[in-house]
């Protein structure tokens, strides 16, 4: 279930820069091209002290130990308790358990989500939603992609209205549609206060990031309906050499 804890700078989004403690759950459904999941055969791995990058491997992880793992990792920057993986709503029963715990003891919880369950979510202080493109995936079937799609907006929809900081983000690809993204922000602008996050794929073997000028169009494509709420950002833990 778990891939691992630790702690570090959140690399992407509308908090980037701001200090986490990442749990990060293992397996996702979805086969993205440039995501590198699957390469990651560890499982119960827990940084041994906040931002040291050192590891170990735990023979048990049961929630109260991730609990407590998480509160010693805690440090006075600590900004957020981040649910990311893989795809952490694969685990919903667990899941919530461990927030309801978390919430109790007053942290600020973060859901990193590829919104395809659109019927598990519940509240987080915050979500990011990876809103998927036709190109992020090697074949996909047209009616795969459409129920796809319109889970994510679903998922983004109902934690709006849970009244969660919902924000969603778009990893574009050389080839991405200007016009395709900028329907996407028209459909978020039907939901209400949305901001969406730009972000250029990290090259990745034969995988290469738009050009300046492309994502300079972009931006302006969804301000067209999400005004100034659209951001550009990089993985700056890439960037950074860090978790």
């Amino acid at each position: 279930m778990i891939r691992e804890i630790f702690s570090s700078i959140m690399g992407e989004g509308k908090y980037i820069g701001r200090r986490f403690i990442f749990v990060r759950f293992a397996g996702c459904p979805l086969k993205c091209i440039y995501c590198d999941e699957n390469h990651k055969k560890y499982l119960n791995r827990v940084e041994k002290s906040p931002g040291s990058g050192k590891f170990e491997i735990l023979k048990n992880m049961d929630i109260e130990n991730i609990v407590n793992i998480v509160d010693r990792l805690k440090t006075p920057d600590l900004f957020a308790v981040s649910f990311t993986g893989g795809e952490p709503l694969l685990y919903f029963k667990e899941l919530k358990e461990i927030v309801e715990i978390l919430k109790d003891k007053e942290y600020k919880t973060f859901l990193e989500s590829n919104g395809i369950f659109p019927d598990r979510v519940f509240y987080f202080d915050i979500a990011s939603i990876d809103i998927k493109l036709r190109e992020h995936f090697n074949n996909i079937k047209e009616e795969e992609y459409i129920k796809l799609y319109r889970n994510e907006i679903k998922t983004i929809k109902n934690l709006y209205n849970l009244n969660s900081d919902v924000y969603a983000k778009i990893v574009i690809m050389e080839n991405t549609n200007i016009n395709t993204v900028k329907e996407i922000a028209k459909d978020l602008s039907d939901i209400g206060d949305i901001t969406l996050c730009i972000q250029p794929v990290t090259p990745y073997g034969n995988i290469k990031p738009p050009s300046k000028r492309k994502l300079f169009k972009i931006m302006e494509a969804c301000g067209e309906y999400l005004k100034d709420n659209v951001m550009l950002t990089i993985q700056m833990h890439k960037y950074l050499g860090v978790l």
